[in-house]
Parts: C-alpha cells; structure tokens; sequence
C-alpha cells in the first residue's frame, strides 16, 4: 500500500535512473540506432547546456585568478617606479652639485689658492643677506678675514671662526664696501649694497663720462688688500 501511495516519486527515481543510463550511453557509443539514438539525439542539448555552462564557470574562475595576478605585478611595477624615481632625484641632485662643482673650479683657473668648499647651514635672523654660516671651520683651514665666493662671482669674506662653522659678512651689508674695476673700460668705483633692497648693488665713485654699458663684467681690484 505504501508503494502505491509514492507512486509518483518511485516513477520519478526509475525516470531518473533511466535518463543517467541513456546520457552514459550515449556519451560512450559512437554511433546508436532505434530508440537509443532518438533518446539521444533529444538529450545531446541538454548535454551540451551543462557543458557549456560548466566551460564558462571554470573560465570565470580562471580570470579572476588572472586578474588577482595582474593586480599583483602592477604592485610590484609600482614600488619599482617609485624606487627609480627616487634614484633619479638623488642622481640629478648630484648632477647639480658636480656642475657647481665644475663652476667653481673653472672660476678659480689657474690662480694659486687652496680652495675649501662649504654649505650655507644657517642665517642671522631677519638679516639674511648679510651675513649667514657656513659648515666649514679653523678645522678646515678657516680664518677670518679669507674671501668666500662662488661660481657667479665674490660673495663676502669670513668675520669668524671657529671649529667646525665660519661666519660671512656678504657684500650684501651695508657696511661692506668693494674695490671695483670695470674690465672693459678698467674704470675703477667701490661697490655697495643698495639700502633698503634685497640683492642689488650699486658703484659708487664711478667717474661722469664712464662708458658703462649692460653686461660689462666688474670685477675686483684688489685696492684696500681685503678682497684679491
């Protein structure tokens, strides 16, 4: 009696089994004739679905696997650019620093003097084209009184030393004054700090009728033994 009542799902199990029997089958016979053939060819589609369907699955998976990877190569690419970028700023910086280098050298020429090169490592308080500090000392060779200059041209002389530092008075204060000559036309005047300016310079006791023109070089006489 409880078999007949389950009826339906003993039909559906015996359905089932059959189907999987057939797919088998059918999966595993080259060729089929009859009713097998005709049961195959109504359940190859149904094949082909699940096949398709289980093709595409296993593909999303396999991109987001490849996507994970991409994604981790871009990382690492990133932290070599920003490692590169970093050697490239410090290799422009000393870049720069060899061509000051290089300036000053072939400023200096052929004269005999022993040269001490120095960083700016500090400035007065609201004063600072007058007079600021260099990181170089007594323990260098310093001594007050010796003249600082750099590839443009002169810059002031050392006031004090001590060991390890200097401080320069520029030609920037107003109480520094430079024996100047005009290399063109050797005109001779004493060079000062405009007052109230920053960074420009004025000649002084320079004679009415010089013939001074835009881009004439000064450059120091030596008159008053402080600057050569």
């Amino acid at each position: 009696m409880n078999f007949w009542k389950n009826r339906p799902l003993v039909i559906t199990v015996i359905l089932t089994i059959v189907l999987v029997t057939l797919l088998i089958t059918t999966a595993n016979t080259d060729s089929q004739s009859g009713p097998v053939s005709i049961l195959g060819g109504i359940l190859k589609p149904v094949q082909s679905f699940f096949y398709n369907i289980t093709e595409e699955i296993g593909m999303f998976f396999e991109g987001k696997a490849s996507s994970a990877e991409l994604q981790e190569q871009n990382a690492q690419l990133l932290e070599q650019v920003t490692a590169y970028e970093e050697q490239l700023r410090d290799y422009q910086e000393l870049k720069a620093e060899n061509d000051r280098l290089r300036e000053l050298l072939n400023y200096v020429g052929e004269k005999e003097y022993e040269i001490v090169t120095a960083r700016i490592i500090g400035t007065m308080p609201g004063n600072w084209y007058d007079e600021f500090t260099i990181g170089a000392g007594s323990n260098s060779g310093i001594e007050s009184g010796m003249v600082v200059y750099n590839a443009d041209g002169l810059v002031g002389k050392v006031v004090y030393a001590a060991g390890g530092y200097a401080r320069v008075l520029s030609i920037m204060d107003g109480s520094s004054g430079v024996a100047v000559l005009v290399e063109r036309t050797r005109d001779h005047a004493v060079l000062r700090a405009v007052e109230g300016s920053q960074g420009l310079l004025q000649m002084y006791y320079l004679r009415e009728d010089a013939d001074i023109v835009p881009g004439d070089k000064i450059i120091t006489s030596g008159i008053g033994g402080i600057y050569p």
